[in-house]
């Protein structure tokens, strides 16, 4: 019995050291990132934060331009309009490489999106699926992102029709393909939690 106790708490001991060393957030949060709009659809600031070991919050504010479709009484044509908008996302992040100088990691999650047409003031609920890889680099408190998060956008006021603010159909309420690619670019506070 004494045999068993000692070989279950060394056990124990293994296993806790173990999880420490392999699964760490790579830091706890960043900021400041900007989305390059010659890259993307996207521009603004962002933060993430990780809260537990493969668990991270993000949150943007993004001035967008969204290219989507729709259908007339003509067949299928192009939509377009402006937007301000909030994303955020819960997703589960996981390191593919850990080199010398640089970390990566590939993520996958969900969100929603609040925000308006800029130009006709109309107001605007998604939700979406976030998927993308994350760069960090070890000798500086620099993270590179890149991400896809397709999902579906609803724009919607209390009239009958949508006001006239782009190229966008008169359904009120008007569901459609909505879509972001960002580049990201952040700060990191690199305290892991321990």
């Amino acid at each position: 019995m004494k045999k068993f106790t000692l070989v279950f708490i060394i056990t124990i001991l293994l296993c806790f050291s173990c999880e420490k060393l392999m699964a760490q957030a790579p830091y706890k949060a960043s900021i400041v990132g900007t989305a390059y709009p010659c890259l993307t659809n996207v521009i603004g600031p962002t933060y993430k934060m990780f809260f537990a070991d493969n668990i991270a919050f993000q949150t943007d504010i993004f001035f967008k331009s969204t290219l989507t479709w729709c259908t007339d009484k003509y067949g299928i044509a192009f939509a377009f309009y402006y937007a301000v908008e909030s994303n955020t996302n819960i997703m589960y992040q996981k390191r593919i490489k850990d080199k010398t100088t640089v970390e990566s990691f590939w993520f996958l999650g969900g969100g929603i999106t609040l925000g308006c047409n800029i130009l006709s003031g109309d107001g605007k609920f998604g939700t979406n699926v976030i998927m993308g890889l994350e760069y960090i680099l070890k000798n500086a408190p620099i993270s590179f992102q890149i991400d896809f998060r397709p999902g579906f956008g609803m724009l919607f006021n209390f009239d009958e029709n949508l006001n006239n603010g782009g190229y966008i159909p008169d359904n009120n309420p008007w569901v459609h393909f909505d879509w972001t690619l960002a580049f990201t670019l952040r700060y990191t506070f690199k305290k892991t939690f321990r």
